[in-house]
């Protein structure tokens, strides 16, 4: 008795999960195929998205696979974390002496033995994993084998990480599923519909190039792809509020400002990084604080900036819409050198600043002679 089992989030399904269920599917043609959502991976944080939509995109993904596929929600009935090896544990209980080949993608190939219980599931299963392209083959010491060919290199983060930068569903998810998405307002799409109501066009249209370029310099340094999005897209939300409306809402909402008296006589229009961070946090739920000080810290900086407070600030001031000729010079230095590029950032802000007539906060200031001195 061959059992194929597929495990993951699938939040969401994507056309890597279905290229690489056809192939295992072909290759080793089991009797019986299962699906197996996770209701709380030992290795992420719960996912927000309902186990009934996974379960129901999944079912649309891989329909036509024939009556051997069971979509199993034995996970949601452990209501809790559960581990590969108690799956398995599982399916030997179910089948008869069965044969089970548990499928992974590449990534999750060299981990494996970090898994719990690997020593079990070593024992008791078969692991099949399909390649990308670059994948540097090291013959992992359990039973395992490759599926023939390469496949492409996608995951369900980068597809959120879109979602939530553009405001749609990219062609990497299966176009069945891509209605569901869109209905229930899932992956950032409600945060897209909040900005549109709340923002200008042309602001709007800045906040997605923001998010697109934070989303580019994430790679170059090493910085979770859907946090720089997150920071990147929700950055400028406060900017729809008049100087004395931003105003008023920080003193409801108790929100500390340094030089809070001062901007608000001089210039309230800063306050809005320090509400964009608010609205971040309180109507958007986000809860990590790299990406709650990187929103704050956009417009002005701070001597201590995360790599993410870097990108972001930088972004910001160069993304693709801003048509000053500078704009491409600083774009250019934040791909080799992000530090470099904060620095041009931090000049052109001043100069700017100066050039208009207005007012100099001490933090922009502070932040350039703390600039400074560490290239000196």
């Amino acid at each position: 008795m061959k059992v194929l089992v597929f495990g993951g989030s699938f939040d969401p399904v994507h056309k890597g999960h279905v290229s690489l269920f056809r192939r295992a599917m072909k290759v080793i043609a089991p009797d019986v195929a299962h699906i197996v959502p996770a209701y709380h991976s030992p290795f992420k944080a719960k996912s927000p998205t309902p186990f009934r939509l996974r379960m129901k995109m999944l079912k649309l993904a891989f329909a036509g696979f024939g009556k051997n596929i069971v979509f199993d929600d034995y996970e949601l009935k452990q209501g809790g974390k559960t581990y590969t090896y108690q799956l398995v544990q599982y399916l030997k209980k179910r089948y008869d002496n069965p044969e089970i080949y548990l499928l992974v993608g590449t990534d999750c190939l060299n981990d494996l033995h970090n898994w719990k219980n690997p020593g079990y599931i070593f024992d008791n299963a078969v692991v099949v994993a399909g390649k990308r392209k670059g994948y540097n083959e090291n013959p992992a010491q359990f039973n395992h084998l490759f599926l023939p060919g390469f496949f492409p290199k996608l995951s369900s983060s980068r597809v959120r990480a879109h979602i939530l930068a553009c405001g749609d569903v990219p062609d990497t998810v299966p176009e069945i599923i891509a209605p569901i998405i869109r209905e229930n307002n899932l992956y950032g799409l409600d945060v897209h519909t909040w900005l549109k109501a709340h923002l200008k066009p042309n602001r709007y249209l800045h906040s997605k190039n923001v998010a697109e370029m934070t989303a580019a310099f994430s790679d170059i340094y090493d910085v979770n792809v859907e946090l720089a999005v997150k920071a990147g897209i929700m950055h400028d939300a406060g900017k729809g509020f008049s100087g004395p409306e931003l105003i008023a809402f920080c003193k409801e909402h108790k929100i500390k400002v340094p030089f809070f008296e001062d901007i608000c006589r001089m210039e309230p229009s800063l306050l809005h990084s320090y509400v964009s961070a608010w609205i971040a946090q309180h109507e958007f739920g986000v809860t990590n604080k790299d990406v709650i000080r990187a929103i704050a810290e956009h417009t002005l900086g701070s001597l201590h900036m995360s790599t993410l407070s870097k990108i972001l600030f930088v972004a910001d001031i160069s993304s693709k819409d801003r048509k000053y000729k500078d704009a491409f010079v600083i774009r250019n230095l934040a791909l080799q050198d992000l530090n470099k590029a904060l620095l041009y950032a931090a000049n052109r802000k001043l100069l700017f600043t100066i050039d208009t007539q207005k007012w100099l906060c001490p933090l922009g200031t502070h932040l350039w002679n703390h600039l400074i001195k560490q290239e000196k």
